[in-house]
């Protein structure tokens, strides 16, 4: 049989009509050709009119004809288009090549194809991303006294305190897994590029306009639940595929725990195919992509210590528990913790998440918390006032950064120790330091972290060897 005619050969064949572009993305300010291409020469002239409005996408955004003839007796019209370069920062979007209509005798072979334009008037923000980390640029929005019922509290009503405070029923918020994807898109936003998201893990940034929609992961982003679902026992529920943005929120409490499966503070940008590798790996078992400089690693580690206080029947635990609201491996993420301080980039998460759950993450507020909770602090009273910000040590300079053979500190008020421990967190030299004395970072080149300690002062700074 013959495509489109009757078996008995009656009837008109139709002639099809594509569409094509030389590229799929093209950058503002650029010049295309939209071919368009019949499968027979026509035998009279064929007016082809097609719009490529979509979304935000509109007239306004190019200049060109929407017209283009195929003459008689050829296959094949050309309608060049040429995308406005505007001051704009609107973000990527996608135009829509799509028909308007056909004379009879002819056939769409496609329709509706999708053109990337990307807006070269993105925005870079103030503060570095994970791996170019920054540091007190980025304030905390939390109201004065946020904490206060917190303070001078430790042990069983320090935690309590904390989550009377994270989960106050009437207050903090729950959105649903459909808002957490604009969540992300705010939250998680590239530092270096506003048309994009970081991403965790693979620490790289990527189009918001690849979030994935299809049955492939390949090349696009999606939410990664650090505390795994199966894990934690939260699945969607009615209503969880509606975005209804942030004024429209379910009530919750700390019993609440299927919020747990919306709940933006531990859910993160992530590529496709590597949050299909982690899977519901404990960390510890999961480390992250082979070479990773662990940018991540703190991040995630904050955001599991802020679950297991924000819901009830979740518990972090050392190794790699089986039971249902366990996760492991504790040890790794207190590891973590200490070598990749919470930066300006989780300061500003914490603060957009904040606009929309009206509650916040305390152990990025307050990262000493963890210390209180879990660490060798534990039944001491928490004072924030005698954070490490109030030490003493905010004050040390670290220099050069990156550095090639030897390392120096400034601003030290007294002797101190230097640890200097790899992105996999194994201790790799240890030395005293003073002023202007030598550090030999005679190392593999990476990225390392390099922690002093002056009495009962801590800070941790990032390093790049070279």
């Amino acid at each position: 049989p013959t495509p489109r005619m009757l078996n008995d050969g009656s009837g008109i064949v139709l002639n099809g009509v594509s569409i094509s572009t030389s590229q799929t993305q093209y950058n503002e300010g650029e010049s295309f050709d939209i071919t368009f291409t019949t499968e027979q020469n026509v035998s009279e002239n064929l007016d082809i009119d097609f719009t490529l409005s979509n979304d935000g996408f509109d007239m306004a955004d190019f200049t060109g004809s929407t017209t283009a003839t195929i003459v008689s007796g050829q296959n094949t019209a050309v309608a060049n288009i040429t995308l406005v370069d505007d001051s704009l920062n609107e973000g990527d979007e996608v135009a829509m090549i799509s028909f308007v209509s056909l004379p009879s005798g002819y056939l769409k072979l496609n329709n509706h194809v999708q053109i990337r334009i990307v807006d070269n008037d993105f925005t870079v923000a103030p503060f570095g991303s994970p791996l170019n980390p920054t540091y007190g640029v980025v304030e905390s929005t939390a109201p004065n006294g946020y904490y206060d019922s917190a303070i001078g509290l430790s042990g069983n009503a320090l935690r309590q305190a904390l989550q009377d405070i994270i989960a106050e029923e009437g207050v903090v918020r729950a959105q649903t897994y459909a808002d957490v994807t604009d969540i992300l898109k705010q939250a998680d936003q590239n530092p270096e590029n506003s048309n994009q998201v970081w991403l965790v893990y693979t620490e790289q940034g990527r189009a918001k306009l690849d979030f994935q929609t299809g049955a492939s992961n390949v090349g696009t982003w999606n939410r990664e639940h650090t505390f795994p679902r199966s894990r934690g026992g939260f699945y969607d529920r009615d209503g969880d595929s509606d975005a209804n943005g942030p004024d429209v929120f379910w009530t919750t409490n700390a019993d609440s725990i299927r919020h747990g499966n919306s709940d933006a503070h531990h859910i993160r940008a992530v590529d496709g195919p590597e949050n299909s590798l982690r899977g519901n790996q404990h960390y510890g078992q999961y480390n992250g992509p082979v070479g990773n400089a662990g940018s991540f690693k703190g991040d995630v580690a904050r955001g599991l210590f802020y679950m297991e206080i924000r819901y009830n029947g979740l518990q972090l635990e050392n190794g790699y528990p089986e039971t249902l609201g366990s996760m492991g491996d504790l040890a790794t993420l207190l590891s973590w913790h200490e070598l990749d301080p919470a930066d300006d980039f989780e300061m500003n998460r914490n603060n957009v998440v904040y606009t929309w759950q009206h509650n916040r993450n305390p152990f990025i507020d307050y990262p000493e918390l963890v210390d209180y909770i879990w660490g060798d602090l534990v039944g001491q009273a928490w004072d924030p006032s005698l954070s490490v910000e109030d030490y003493g040590l905010s004050e040390v300079k670290v220099f050069p950064n990156p550095v090639r053979h030897q390392l120096f500190v400034s601003n030290l008020k007294t002797e101190a120790v230097a640890e200097i421990y790899s992105a996999d967190g194994r201790l790799v030299k240890t030395q005293k330091v003073v002023n202007h004395r030598p550090i030999e970072m005679n190392m593999e080149s990476g990225v390392y972290f390099l922690r002093i300690i002056s009495e009962d002062k801590l800070i941790t700074k990032k390093i790049m060897v070279q």
